[in-house]
């Protein structure tokens, strides 16, 4: 079973007026994306096999790692950094990209939160709810969270600007390229 620990939802501070933006801040970034990642992955596996679910002790691991995406007292620290202090508000397209990032970490609290929910009930037989229902809630989380990590490199990508090296800003190319080709897009 993968690892579903962050490492601890680095604020990266693009407010700082240094010329270069924190490499270390970006890689503890993308490394706490890519184990949410692999969170929505595992997900959208367990989609795909409804009406079945994981056995029991598996479940309980993805709530609890769930769990930690709205309940900070689960963690020491939050997985998402507080992105109304990373950038300048002054700025138009700072302020309308951290409503952005801002309302997709709400999204995301509130669809962990009802996922728990309702794989904790799911245990109970007499609890039960759709393998319908369970599928569109499943989907609703991990296709939020995958837009809202994007939207997150994207944000730093587009307000960091030159601010960042070579290195850094490859490296959020680099895990932008990686979630989207790793997507699955349903034909209409």
């Amino acid at each position: 079973m993968m690892n579903l620990q962050w490492s601890g939802g680095t604020v990266v501070s693009l407010t700082n007026r240094s010329d270069e933006i924190a490499e270390g801040d970006i890689l503890r970034l993308v490394k706490d994306h890519r184990q949410l990642g692999e969170l929505c992955d595992l997900l959208e596996c367990c989609a795909d096999e409804l009406p079945a679910l994981p056995p029991a002790p598996v479940v309980e691991k993805i709530c609890d790692a769930l769990k930690g995406l709205y309940d900070p007292g689960e963690l020491t620290v939050p997985p998402y950094p507080d992105v109304a202090q990373l950038y300048d508000a002054a700025d138009p397209l700072a302020a309308v990209l951290i409503e952005q990032v801002h309302a997709r970490h709400i999204a995301d609290a509130t669809h962990a939160e009802d996922l728990v929910d309702a794989l904790r009930g799911s245990l109970d037989m007499a609890e039960r709810i759709s393998p319908n229902t369970l599928g569109y809630m499943l989907r609703c989380f991990f296709d939020g969270c995958r837009q809202a990590m994007d939207c997150e490199e994207l944000a730093i990508l587009a307000l960091a600007r030159h601010r960042l090296t070579a290195a850094t800003r490859s490296v959020l190319i680099d895990s932008l390229r990686l979630r989207a080709s790793g997507r699955r897009f349903a034909l209409s």
